[in-house]
Formats: structure tokens, sequence, C-alpha cells
């Protein structure tokens, strides 16, 4: 009967022993798979690139902390613009981080833009698990053309212009190809114009082709070409025409003939604007 019960607690002891033993194992593997980078994505004015991850992350494995620049190594390789700085803007608990990118110089699209985490633990799941150092996404920065905030005064401006009563010009165009100018005559006097754009490589040189529609305070639509100088201070030279409605006599510049071939060259220099870039 002692043997019987002997070998009965015995019994009972080791279930329990292999209880505590499966349950400290399972509490080591409860992590799971540390978080990955699924994409990298940079937007189309290159101020942006947003780091895509498999899962929600954090700063810290206890599920508190927004990552920041400590996280991560950013590097740009190749092209003609380089990186002077970048930012990390993240709310722990999402998946998805947005690197600010501080260029010098242009982009031609041939920049390679690299993020990684900056060692092994960097960055946390939920679980606690750590991101494998060796995690790495790239990208292309985009060819950006005439993307950007750029203005224009004094001697830059096309003669057609100052004799049309305007003085300075800011101009914006925007990543979603949208638009914004605002030209200014001596006494302050501001018209605003918005629409939309199109641009490709004019495949002469480093020209653009350009479309402009405008929508306000009239629609209409333009034709012309640019060319940006990466040159410090960053500059363009911009030439267009109105196409839509018509104007007698009046047809837009073409690439092939170049700057001043507005109306076959009839104008000159004067309906050249130069533009510094200003972002």
């Amino acid at each position: 009967m002692k043997n019987t019960q002997f070998r009965i607690l015995a019994l009972i002891a080791g279930i329990l022993m292999s209880a505590v033993t499966f349950t400290a194992c399972d509490k080591d593997d409860d992590k799971g798979d540390p978080p990955t980078i699924v994409s990298l994505t940079v937007a189309n004015d290159n101020a942006t690139a947003t780091i895509a991850f498999s899962e929600v992350v954090y700063k810290a494995d206890n599920q508190t902390g927004n990552l920041d620049k400590a996280a991560f190594t950013v590097t740009l390789a190749g092209g003609t613009a380089t990186l002077a700085d970048f930012t990390v803007t993240h709310t722990a608990g999402t998946n998805e981080v947005v690197i600010g990118l501080t260029l010098n110089g242009i982009a031609n699209g041939s920049e390679v833009l690299t993020v990684k985490p900056s060692a092994a633990n960097a960055v946390y799941n939920a679980k606690g698990a750590g991101i494998d150092a060796a995690q790495t996404a790239t990208a292309n920065l985009k060819d950006t053309g005439i993307i950007g905030k750029w203005q224009s005064s004094g001697v830059n401006m096309a003669p057609l212009l100052v004799a049309a009563g305007i003085d300075s010009i800011y101009a914006e165009f925007k990543g979603d190809n949208t638009y914004v100018v605002e030209s200014f005559t001596p006494d302050g006097s501001k018209t605003t114009l918005v629409g939309t754009f199109t641009q490709q490589r004019a495949g002469v040189g480093n020209i653009w082709n350009i479309t402009v529609n405008q929508s306000s305070p009239t629609s209409l639509v333009s034709v012309g070409i640019f060319e940006v100088s990466p040159l410090s201070p960053i500059s363009m030279k911009y030439e267009i025409a109105q196409t839509e409605p018509a104007i007698a006599g009046v047809t837009p510049p073409t690439a092939a003939a170049g700057f001043g071939s507005t109306s076959g060259g009839a104008f000159g220099i004067w309906n050249i604007q130069t533009y510094l870039k200003i972002n």
C-alpha cells in the first residue's frame, strides 16, 4: 500500500514538474517573431519616406515609447543629391514611421535611400521581441523636376511680366501635381493662380516639358519648358505660353528649339523667367 502511495505521489510530482517546465518554456517563446520592415516608400517631393513594419512597434520592450532618430541609420548613395539630415516621426503602437529628409542639391532619381535599425533591439513589437539588426529597406528618390517652392524678383523677372506690372512671383509646385502661384505688383496687390500640372523630361539635355492646367481665377492651359540647375543657389529657367484659349500669333517654346523659342523666337529672352529655389 505504501509503495502504491509513493508511486502515485511520484507520478503527481512528475506531472507538476512537467507542467512547470512546459510553462517556463512557453513563457520564453511567447514573444514570437521579431518585427520586420515590410516596405520603404518615398514621397513624390522627396521630403519624406515612410517605413511600414510587419506589426505595431515601440521604442521599449514594455509597449512604450515612440521610435526616434536614435533607432535608425539612414544613408543616401548615388545620384546628385546628398543627405544633410533626417528626422523621425512615430506614434507608439503603430506600424508606420515617417522619415523626414533634408537634402542638399536636386535629386535625379538615381539616389538610393537605405534605412535600417541602428542596432539589434532598436525596435520592439508588442510582445517585447526586438528587431534583427540585419533588417534593411531601400528605395530610390524621385526625379522631382519642378516640384518645390520657388521665388523670382528683380532682374530674374521675365521682361514680359515686368511690362505687365508684375515685380515678384512665389510659386509652389506640389508632389500631388497641384500648384499655387502668387504674383505681386509694386503696390503689393496679389493675384493667386491655382491648378494642376504634368511634367516629363524632354530628352534634350536637362530640359523638361511642362503643361499647366489653370483652374482659377480663370480656366486656361499653358505649355512650356523648364530647366533646373543644381548649382548653389539652385535656380530654374522657365518659359511657358498659353495655348487654350489660343492667342493669335503665340506658340509655346519647345525643348528642341530651346529657351527663347516662344512664337518661333519672336520674343527672344522676354518670356524667360528665372526662379530661385526656397525649399
